[in-house]
Order: structure tokens, then sequence, then C-alpha cells
């Protein structure tokens, strides 16, 4: 049987049954293949070199940081911007809200999403639910819908692979949560937190406003 709670693409995945975590997926074509080949390819040599599993989970968050400050520039597909489609996720996102997740925040930009939600540990029918289950039914449900309006059906829509990080504490979670929300404003795109439209948090984690 497939091990859904650890798997290795082009990024380790840990995703235990009922965790809290933090997921960034991107559009195909927000980065050039050439540069996400550099991207990558510094990840894995500060890999190499690591001696500790904290030096691993430090290459880590450098990569994701700067691949995120990559889509914020990138000259590529930008889909996002359309407010429909932008709609398209974000109700998508909140389809399987307190049925098998509790969707706590989101940032949808013009060519990514960030996301932290729970994931109950089975659904409504006693079976055992995956992060990458849920990932990858959001990602097939809103490329069909998005696809449709710019009548370009069948292409890809998303990156294949998505960014995944359990969220260990509460503190981190408070850290994780803030860096969502910020995102439009270290974009240049807004100055307030309230002001960017596609941002949420679910009313009982207000306090991390």
């Amino acid at each position: 049987m497939e091990n859904k709670e650890f798997y290795i693409r082009n990024l380790p995945h840990i995703q235990p049954l009922g965790g809290i975590f933090f997921v960034t997926w991107n559009l195909k074509g927000a980065i050039t293949k050439e540069r996400f080949l550099e991207l990558h390819n510094e990840y894995k040599q500060k890999l190499n070199k690591a001696i500790t599993e904290e030096d691993q989970r430090n290459a880590g968050k450098i990569y994701f940081k700067d691949y995120d400050n990559e889509l914020h520039v990138s000259p590529g597909k930008h889909f996002l911007k359309d407010d429909r489609l932008a709609k398209i996720v974000a109700n998508t996102l909140h389809f399987w809200d307190n049925k098998r997740i509790e969707l706590i925040s989101y940032c949808i930009m013009s060519n990514h999403v960030h996301i932290v939600l729970r994931i109950y540990e089975k659904d409504e029918n006693g079976k055992e639910l995956y992060l990458q289950d849920i990932i990858e039914s959001i990602k097939k449900y809103s490329a069909r819908a998005c696809n449709a309006i710019l009548n370009r059906t069948g292409k890809t829509f998303w990156k294949d692979e998505s960014y995944d990080r359990v969220v260990r504490d509460r503190e981190e979670l408070f850290r994780i949560i803030a860096y969502i929300l910020d995102n439009p404003i270290m974009a240049g795109l807004c100055k307030n937190r309230k002001d960017w439209k596609w941002s949420y948090i679910k009313e009982e984690y207000n306090e991390f406003m």
C-alpha cells in the first residue's frame, strides 16, 4: 500500500493524519523552467552540504522563500489576476471546510496560492484522509473550471507538485498565518492585510490578525 504519510518527489513530503499544514502551489508556467532549475539546483547543493536535520530544514526554508520571491516578480503566467478565476479557487478551497478539513487561512495571488488547513483524520464514511488527496481534489476541480473560462480545456493549469510543511506548534502557526496575510504587502500590491480581496482567515483565528 502506498505510504501517503511520507513520500518524495522533487521535495520531501511529510503528511501525518490529522495534521495542520502550510501548503503552497503555483500555476504551470508561473516560473520559467530555467529559473526553476536554478532554484532547485541551489536547494540540492545546500542539502548536499547539510550535516544536521536543522541544516536540512533551513535549506528548505531558504528554497521556499527564494521560490516565493521569484513568483512575485516572474513575468510568467498570472491567470489569477482575473477575479473570476480567483473566485473559483476561493470557492474550491471552501468546499471541504467543516467536512474534511478546517480551512484556517489562505491567500490567492496572481500566480500562486498559500493555504493553512487542518485535515480531519477520517471522512464521513470513516475513510482516512490525507493531505495529498485533498490538495489534488482542489487543484483538479479548480483547474477544470478555470480552464473552461479561459477556453484552454485539457491544458495543464497548476504545476504538478506542491510545497507542504507540517505546522508543529501554535507559535509556528502564528508566523505562517502572518506570512500568508502579508504576502500581497510583500509583493507591493497593497499596504494593509485587509485590503487584499483574496485573503481569508477563519473567525476563530482572528487573534492572529
